[in-house]
């Protein structure tokens, strides 16, 4: 889908109180607040304060499944005078975790409606269990048109590179792999190859730091609520728990020098931020 030249601003009339910051050479994508139920630890208000002080004008919200949060969201960032990106965090039955950012008013309805019926029934036609949400392929694809699509890998790259042609055999739109630094020794192996995998299928990799939390100090609660969302203790939790307190909300110059061997996936942020010109107030 085509980009278009400069910031779309006409969305946001008279600005909401938007845009304290200049616009910044990155912008945080993967993103999930609390509303990614026992996921994410940091609400809407310490995400839009620390994004702001941290020097950025626009931030995107992808909570699992859901689009819970994004009217919070939204609120919290007129107070913290930066503009949100609305998106969601779409996991497929099948494994298949991919961010979704609608360009448009008509991707924002498609993506509702995507949403919609995946908390209905499942796969058989039962009634889904509250907080349930069940997405398949071919339900994506019936509901790509507009959206912004940016797989993102597991740890297990040899699967996520044998399941990629059938994704983008179903999903002709989407144009990034996510790339994120897991600080566990290879990174730079495991980003070059991600780099070369997506050229490979004619895409591009896009910088994120996979935030679940706001700052550092937010990990123990995260921790906690792993726990919780698998049945264990903090004790017993092992290899369940991050092994590091990495996942908080980088400044765009730490994420610019942590990418500094692949610009291009810093850019790819600025780009789909830039296309996007939906906001919640179209709503109204």
């Amino acid at each position: 889908m085509p980009m278009q030249e400069g910031f779309q601003r006409r969305s946001l009339p008279e600005d909401n109180g938007f845009h304290a910051n200049p616009a910044a050479p990155f912008v945080e994508l993967g993103l999930a607040s609390c509303f990614s139920f026992l996921h994410a630890a940091s609400d809407a208000v310490d995400l839009t304060a620390t994004a702001s002080a941290l020097g950025y004008d626009a931030v995107g919200i992808a909570d699992v499944n859901t689009l819970a949060g994004v009217v919070r969201m939204h609120t919290e960032a007129q107070t913290a005078r930066i503009r949100p990106l609305i998106g969601a965090r779409l996991v497929l039955a099948c494994g298949t975790d991919l961010l979704a950012y609608p360009r448009d008013r008509d991707a924002y309805a498609r993506l509702s409606t995507l949403l919609s019926r995946g908390k209905m029934a499942d796969a058989d036609g039962a009634w889904q269990a509250k907080g349930a949400t069940h997405l398949t392929l071919d339900m994506l694809a019936g509901h790509a048109s507009g959206l912004h699509l940016i797989a993102m890998p597991g740890d297990d790259l040899d699967a996520f590179a044998g399941g990629l042609p059938r994704l983008v055999r179903a999903l002709p739109g989407m144009a990034h792999v996510g790339a994120a630094y897991l600080y566990r020794g290879d990174d730079v192996a495991r980003i070059a190859r991600l780099d070369a995998l997506a050229l490979a299928h004619g895409l591009s990799i896009l910088a994120t730091n996979d935030v679940l939390y706001h700052a550092p100090d937010r990990r123990p609660l995260q921790d906690v609520m792993t726990c919780i969302r698998t049945g264990t203790t903090i004790r017993d939790a092992g290899f369940a728990l991050s092994a590091n307190a990495e996942r908080h909300l980088k400044s765009p110059a730490e994420m610019c020098r942590l990418f500094a061997d692949w610009p291009h996936a810093i850019a790819a942020t600025r780009a789909v931020a830039d296309d996007i010109v939906f906001a919640l107030t179209d709503l109204a």
